[in-house]
């Protein structure tokens, strides 16, 4: 079993953990933690992990680093990390939007390095990862990566090139599902119903309508099209939708979002 080291312990780092620790494919024996805030570590150390003084020291104890602190920490974390003797050597994982694999492999001394883009439903095992093909990374070590990320949800493997755009189809856009959960429950609120109450209920109208969808053989329009009755109330709703371009504003959002992942990434 590989001994993994996890700089920075936030929500998606713990998300990773305990969907291996779940699956077995790690014991704490073999975690070294690295964070600022020595409390989100608490709970692993007193079942077996290590606690690392520094990220440096994390990593020299780790066959594998996963680089989980936010994009802005790179330019301090990088160099201290370049220091570690065999460095070149150790398989990296980062999982910020916006730094590029290239970026980390030329600061740690051309280590290999696999870029994955993960995303929050993984706290709950249901995450999508993105992994980018990664020339300089050995089969077994790619394989190792996206074992790592299955124990969290499901993965799927893209060209780098396209990865800051990926990062608006499935990285942001939970945020994109919350929004419009919320705006069904204020709808319901403006009908004078208890939006809060009926929360539940809509998060499973969705999860439903997802899982029809993705049962397969029929498109989003389909479904949209066995839904809507002709002179029905479904019709009336799509027609206020497409009144004021949903289809559009979500676009536009997600040409956003893409355009500052470009941004993160000429600044890096």
């Amino acid at each position: 079993m590989r001994t993994i080291a996890f700089i920075g312990v936030g929500n998606m780092a713990g998300a990773i953990i305990g969907g291996l620790l779940k699956s077995g494919a790690l014991d704490h024996a073999h975690l070294v933690l690295s964070d600022r805030f020595p409390e989100k570590c608490a709970a692993y150390v007193e079942k077996g992990a290590v606690m690392a003084a520094t990220p440096a020291e994390a990593a020299a104890q780790a066959d594998c680093v996963v680089l989980s602190v936010k994009p802005q920490n790179f330019s301090e974390i990088l160099p201290e990390l370049a220091g570690v003797e065999g460095i070149q050597s150790k398989l990296i994982i980062t999982i910020a939007a916006g730094i590029t694999s290239e970026t980390v492999r030329t600061a740690l001394r051309g280590a290999p390095v696999v870029r994955v883009l993960p995303n929050t439903p993984m706290l709950i095992g249901m995450g999508v990862s993105v992994i980018c093909r990664a020339a300089d990374v050995t089969p077994a070590d790619f394989d190792f990566v996206c074992r790592i990320f299955e124990a969290s949800g499901s993965v799927t493997v893209i060209d780098e090139a396209e990865m800051n755009r990926i990062i608006s189809v499935t990285s942001s856009s939970p945020a994109y599902v919350f929004a419009f959960i919320d705006a069904i429950c204020e709808g319901a609120r403006a009908q004078g119903l208890d939006g809060d109450a009926l929360l539940g209920s809509v998060c499973d109208m969705v999860i439903g309508s997802a899982a029809l969808l993705k049962s397969g053989g029929i498109t989003p329009a389909e479904q949209i099209a066995r839904v809507t009755s002709k002179g029905g109330t479904t019709e009336q709703a799509m027609r206020v939708l497409r009144e004021r371009d949903l289809t559009a504003t979500v676009v536009e959002a997600m040409k956003a979002c893409t355009a500052r992942a470009d941004e993160m990434s000429r600044t890096m």
